[in-house]
């Protein structure tokens, strides 16, 4: 694998939310899953640094579990490295991604501007430019980053014969677009109609009884908006680094 490298400068404010609240964020070791080493650098910073969205001007929102190791990574790590970033600490276990991200929600910089929910926990190479994208379409409510797998690892899309999504399912194989942990919402008002939608649908849009961030994408397109997938290249997944992934 090769050195990663940052990614060039972003065009035009984003809001950023990385949700690290899951009971797999902290190791045994005392670590966290973000500070994983990938090459000359750590997972987060091959993840979050090398999107082609992201520049020193972003305002990223990370969302944490209220407990020693978190809070020492966000004081030490977190806004040492990124110095504009705000945290969210959760005192509890959240109901799922969904739910940790929503919490984010609430200190986004940029209130108007599209909201990316990343899982930093996929790296790839993009070259998509979110904020321009849903500039150049009214009708776009939100995006994913996909690529060619049927692992039931992830969470799948599938699309209809014109490129617009017609259901996200979480750990559920129901095409060969799996999702690379990254989705992009117009805004955060369409951030908390898709939620509410998932809400509302529960039952069939939970997995083992949580909410997850990709089946919220089936609330845009209830509102009346498209959903579009995107290509990740190059997909390299630390979680089944043994598993050949298509880009």
């Amino acid at each position: 694998m090769h050195d990663i490298e940052t990614s060039p400068e972003a065009r035009a404010p984003l809001n950023i939310i990385i949700p690290m609240a899951g009971n797999d964020f902290e190791r045994p070791d005392g670590l966290v899953k973000a500070q994983m080493p990938v090459g000359k650098t750590t997972l987060l910073g091959a993840t979050l640094e090398t999107r082609p969205w992201w520049s020193d001007a972003a305002v990223p929102v990370f969302v944490l579990r209220d407990r020693p190791v978190s809070r020492r990574y966000a004081r030490e790590t977190l806004l040492a490295r990124y110095p504009t970033a705000r945290t969210v600490f959760l005192s509890e276990t959240s109901g799922g991604a969904a739910w940790s991200a929503a919490a984010g929600t609430a200190l986004v910089a940029f209130p108007d501007a599209p909201v990316i929910v990343d899982l930093c926990d996929i790296i790839f190479d993009s070259d998509a430019d979110i904020a321009a994208i849903f500039a150049a379409d009214p009708d776009l409510g939100g995006l994913a980053l996909t690529f060619g797998s049927r692992h039931p690892q992830y969470s799948y899309i599938r699309l209809g014969d014109d490129g617009r999504m017609l259901e996200a399912r979480e750990k559920l194989v129901i095409s060969e677009n799996a999702s690379a942990g990254v989705y992009a919402f117009r805004s955060v008002a369409v951030f908390h109609l898709a939620l509410a939608h998932s809400l509302q649908n529960r039952a069939s849009l939970s997995h083992n009884g949580l909410l997850f961030v990709c089946p919220m994408l089936n609330g845009v397109i209830a509102h009346g908006l498209d959903v579009r997938t995107l290509p990740a290249r190059d997909v390299f997944d630390v979680k089944i680094a043994d598993v050949p992934l298509a880009g």
